[in-house]
């Protein structure tokens, strides 16, 4: 049997669509796995994704001198995890240069 899919979902809010995910990941429906979440600032998002035990991460846009550096750090926050796919549940700012699977939900 291979590996799950490896899915880093980017949040902006709530986090009901990553709470989908979640959810049909525990009900064996999904068949990847959720293995980080990040956003670009605190949100309940992130507490959803530690309450179910996935990795978080927040890469700030104000950290950064300009928006090609925040692309870049991260797209590197993202690759330090090694998805199959990027799903952007909410986070719409992004724009990675770099060669990914992205999905936009």
């Amino acid at each position: 049997m291979s590996a799950p899919l490896r899915l880093v979902v980017l949040v902006s809010g709530s986090g009901s669509l990553l709470q989908a995910l979640l959810d049909a990941q525990a009900a064996g429906t999904l068949p990847a796995q959720v293995v980080a979440v990040g956003a670009d600032r605190a949100c309940t998002g992130l507490e959803r994704a530690e309450a179910a035990g996935v990795a978080t991460f927040v890469e700030a846009v104000g950290d950064h001198a300009d928006r090609a550096a925040w692309d870049a750090a991260l797209a590197a926050r993202i690759a330090e995890q090694a998805p199959g796919l990027v799903v952007t549940a909410g986070l719409s700012l992004i724009h990675i240069s770099e060669p990914t699977r992205l999905l936009s939900i």
